[in-house]
């Protein structure tokens, strides 16, 4: 069984995500007018191996991926592959004492292409790059790919107070192979077809929810395996990222204490603007 997704490894993230907790979701579609249609999970099992969605995720994973979709009024989907098959079964998924998913449909590869095309209506201005690599064995790409197509955009991280149900903040992670003490996402931010696409969805997301857009930075670097770099996004135009107080390298976090109080005492920023 393997989980799509285009996330570099990285033992410090992995570790926040766990004990903080930070959740994500791996896929969440707009519309060429900038309106989110529907969160996305996809998954790929071997051809003997039994279909076992449930165990995929935690239950507060599938809750939190749940909420978030319930909060923009999309459908949440979960797609899943099994190999030898040329065919993908679509479940759309709900929450209420436990993770349900209930099977819509199970469709040839052409019919997937054109149901993804139905959701997704904006174009994929950005290359994978790095991130391909990461999914250069996913039949989903591929078929995308052969359509003509591509995935999309994917919420690295969103903070949820699950008391209330209510969301506080969105997250970037930007992984690096640089020194966090000097890493900066806004001196790439014109390179290789430029950063906008990926940054005004979390920015629209943000807004729409009405909590901050927060950066994390973490290097691959053993000397920073427990540090992290943290930035809030001011605004984005198409030409520049801009923070609302300090560069990322301006403010290392070392461990996950003070992460965690970084997060928590930002909380009551704004969301970012769109210029």
């Amino acid at each position: 069984m393997k989980i799509r997704s285009t996330e570099k490894s990285n033992y410090f993230s992995d570790l926040i995500h766990k004990q903080i907790p930070v959740y994500e979701l791996q896929g969440l579609t707009l519309d060429d007018k900038g309106n989110f249609t529907a969160g996305i999970e996809a998954v790929e099992f071997e051809p003997n191996e039994p279909i076992q969605l449930e165990p995929l995720f935690s239950e507060n994973q599938w809750k939190a991926k749940w909420l978030l979709c319930r909060q923009l009024s999309v459908p949440f989907y979960i797609l899943v592959h099994q190999k030898s098959k040329d065919e993908v079964m679509i479940f759309n998924f709900s929450f209420q004492s436990g993770p349900t998913f209930s099977l819509m449909q199970t469709v040839t590869k052409p019919d997937f292409i054109r149901w993804w095309a139905s959701i997704k209506k904006t174009v994929q201005g950005k290359p994978l790059n790095e991130a391909k690599k990461r999914i250069a064995d996913s039949y989903f790409d591929i078929a995308l790919s052969e359509g003509g197509l591509m995935w999309g955009g994917n919420i690295d991280g969103f903070l949820i107070d699950f008391d209330s149900n209510t969301f506080q903040a969105i997250i970037e992670f930007r992984i690096t192979k640089y020194p966090l003490e000097s890493y900066d996402p806004k001196d790439w931010f014109l390179y290789r077809g430029g950063d906008y696409p990926t940054w005004r969805p979390l920015c629209l997301l943000s807004q729409l929810l009405e909590v901050p857009l927060f950066l994390i930075t973490l290097s691959n670097q053993q000397s920073a395996i427990a540090s992290a770099g943290f930035s809030v996004i001011d605004s984005i135009s198409r030409t520049d990222l801009n923070y609302r107080y300090k560069r990322p390298y301006e403010t290392i976090l070392v461990g996950i204490p003070e992460v965690k109080k970084q997060l928590l005492s930002s909380l009551r920023e704004l969301p970012p603007k769109i210029i």
